[in-house]
């Protein structure tokens, strides 16, 4: 993974870069017609003494963001995430953990969380399936730390 300066914040990106033309998503006022920009939410704006990132501590689901298809009672799921092609189930997990880490940083959300495997497939035993656990979350560890 590399991080790249994008307006002052830096954007990791993995070997592949999944969401392709879009840098950080700025904050550009009420008046703005720019689909990808804030029109309220502006990062170091105070109020009351506390800038809005401070008072809006934001996370990405895991799940909800990078694993969920879509698929409900009514039927299947409909969203064919480029991420998820890999047959081996290692490296599936490192290109969602990638395309998390950049989805996260374009959009400045600082935190994320998850249920354990929506990070990596079920191995076919407990104990692949907690070296699949230990090797993404080394994975993900090394590629949570800020930009130098």
């Amino acid at each position: 993974m590399s991080k790249k300066s994008s307006k002052g914040i830096a954007v990791t990106m993995g070997s592949k870069e999944y969401f392709k033309g879009i840098g950080r998503i700025p904050f550009e006022g009420r008046e703005s017609d720019n689909p990808l920009a804030f029109r309220w939410y502006d990062e170091d704006r105070v109020v009351r003494g506390k800038t809005m990132r401070e008072h809006f501590r934001f996370a990405v689901a895991w799940w909800h963001t990078l694993c969920g298809t879509g698929g409900d009672p009514f039927g299947p799921g409909t969203k064919d995430f480029p991420w998820a092609k890999a047959k081996d189930p290692m490296q599936a997990a490192r290109d969602k953990m990638d395309a998390g880490f950049e989805f996260i940083t374009k959009m400045g959300i600082p935190y994320y969380c998850f249920h354990d495997f929506d990070l990596v497939a079920e191995g076919k035993s407990l104990k692949e399936s907690g070296e699949r656990l230990d090797a993404i979350t080394d994975y993900a560890k090394e590629n949570s730390r800020p930009a130098a």
